[in-house]
């Protein structure tokens, strides 16, 4: 399941298609999720949660701003696909 997906979120009453990928290195596996033409990472945190990390964040660059509930939808999402 490496392969590029549509990630449907329900937002603001519009269903957002976001392109996604699940990115695999080792134990580890990470969403990129893109919103609003932004490459954004999403991890697993201590208590199995998603967190949204930016790509360029990772870079030492500034976090873009992303709508907050956007994100916490599409946590939620994530955290279906993985049940």
């Amino acid at each position: 399941m490496t392969e590029p997906f549509i990630l449907s979120v329900l937002y603001k009453g519009e269903t957002l298609q976001l392109p996604a990928q699940l990115l695999l290195q080792g134990y580890i596996h990470r969403f990129k999720i893109t919103v609003k033409d932004t490459d954004l990472l999403f991890e697993p945190d201590e208590e199995g949660l998603y967190r949204a990390v930016s790509m360029e964040a990772m870079a030492a660059g500034p976090m873009p701003a992303v709508d907050r509930d956007l994100l916490q939808l599409i946590q939620e999402q994530l955290a279906a696909l993985s049940a």
